[in-house]
């Protein structure tokens, strides 16, 4: 799906859930509408309904284990096989998922394409004295469109140098184009013996 706002987004995640009779992961506004005001619910990363995925974990997901700036490598000779960029689409429009090679986790179109929407505010990286980053995320606050989301992925109009793993962009959730779209996640419980 493109051309989607991330308030869209969180409400097709709402629905998919509803569908399979699993949790919903975000509370609408006073309204009932999934728009400025609305809540990603305190216990979402628990739960087992469709949601958007964490930077975290979407860039988990990309780099599928890959340490190089790109899930093959660092070509940017190789990106043609991978990803829909500019310089293989003209930048005039998205292609359809999956005509590319997937990553390690077999996943498709994690680089180029289409921006992918995340769960969480859009916040500077703050690494501690170690350097590490930690993912932590106000899950549980009131969604304003004043609240940049993040978008991940990079679009088919970019140049081969924005096409990396860690690239990523702050939007208002209101804020739709035909370069941004999404990829519902899930939270996997597992049960212990």
């Amino acid at each position: 799906m493109i051309c989607v706002s991330w308030y869209a987004a969180a409400g097709y995640c709402n629905w998919l859930s509803r569908k399979e009779n699993l949790p919903e992961c975000y509370e609408p506004n006073a309204e009932g509408k999934y728009a400025d005001g609305m809540k990603i619910r305190a216990d979402a990363l628990q739960q087992t309904g469709y949601r958007l995925p964490t930077e975290a974990e979407w860039e988990y997901a990309c780099r599928a284990g890959a340490m190089t700036s790109r899930y093959y490598g660092l070509s940017e000779k190789l990106l043609g096989q991978y990803a829909w960029y500019l310089y293989n689409t003209d930048g005039d429009r998205a292609r359809p998922c999956g005509t590319k090679l997937p990553n390690d986790l077999g996943l498709f179109d994690m680089l180029g394409n289409m921006f992918e929407w995340c769960n969480g505010r859009y916040e500077d990286y703050s690494p501690d004295k170690g350097g590490n980053v930690d993912d932590n995320i106000k899950i549980h606050e009131y969604v304003k469109d004043t609240h940049h989301r993040p978008l991940r992925g990079g679009t088919f109009f970019y140049i081969p140098a924005y096409m990396r793993s860690a690239i990523r962009r702050p939007v208002t959730p209101s804020y739709r184009d035909i370069f941004i779209g999404f990829r519902p996640s899930r939270t996997s419980l597992k049960t212990r013996d």
